[in-house]
């Protein structure tokens, strides 16, 4: 198997950066989370800020790596990628609605 590499689960659009990435602890959180960041612009500099930070699901795949392999999470993302293919669009469409309703009022 291919080494992880953590830019593989970075998708950029527009100001926004979506990272996939799996949370293997043995506590009640464990799961498949997804973080989404945006791009700020102030006075020439860049940062990128945490817009959330969600749990997509609890349940990760039985894979054939370990969990002790830096290969696990590679290959539990993958697995949920091919069962969920639209994982994409489908965040950036919560992403729409959960600006929609936590936009800040001036």
């Amino acid at each position: 198997m291919r080494p992880f590499d953590q830019l593989d689960w970075v998708h950029s659009f527009d100001d926004y950066e979506m990272f996939m990435y799996v949370r293997h602890e043995g506590q009640d959180d464990d799961g498949i989370y997804m973080q989404m960041l945006v791009r700020q612009r102030v006075d020439g500099a860049e940062s990128w800020d945490i817009v959330y930070d969600r749990r997509l699901t609890a349940e990760l795949a039985d894979v054939s790596v370990p969990p002790d392999d830096p290969a696990y999470e590679d290959a539990v993302l993958r697995s949920y990628l091919n069962d969920h293919p639209a994982v994409v669009d489908e965040e950036k469409a919560f992403l729409a609605k959960w600006l929609a309703e936590n936009s800040v009022e001036e």
